[in-house]
């Protein structure tokens, strides 16, 4: 199993339940996407594919949460991996999920966490 993790600045982070006006939405897709390419591109993240996704979300409280409405964030990270060349498309042929979840409370109370494992998979569907 391989593990992705960026942190997303609270001014960048985007939700299902904002109501963002859609250059705002673009601007922190943008930064979300490319924070995830340049950090994959860093650690040279290959993955094998098929791969099931599973996203841990890391809110900035303990608090209750929907991990499932980190969705547009997610997409932005899952986008930035295919610019990065992680793999050759994030489509269902090669990516399976992902599978939302919460995952421990962000280290830095600014900041949301988006830890991305990945489980290969052998027979391709």
């Amino acid at each position: 199993m391989t593990d992705f993790t960026i942190d997303v600045h609270k001014a960048y982070w985007i939700s299902d339940n904002d109501r963002l006006h859609w250059a705002d939405k673009a601007k922190r897709t943008k930064h979300i996407r490319q924070l995830a390419r340049f950090t994959a591109k860093q650690q040279k993240l290959v993955l094998p594919t098929p791969v099931i996704v599973i996203a841990e979300i890391g809110f900035r409280t303990g608090g209750r949460a929907d991990p499932g409405n980190a969705s547009l964030a997610v997409k932005a990270c899952l986008d930035g991996l295919t610019d990065a060349g992680a793999w050759p498309d994030d489509d269902s042929r090669h990516v399976l999920g992902p599978d939302y979840r919460r995952g421990p409370k962000a280290p830095d109370k600014d900041r949301y966490r988006i830890h991305l494992k990945f489980i290969s998979q052998h027979v391709p569907f």
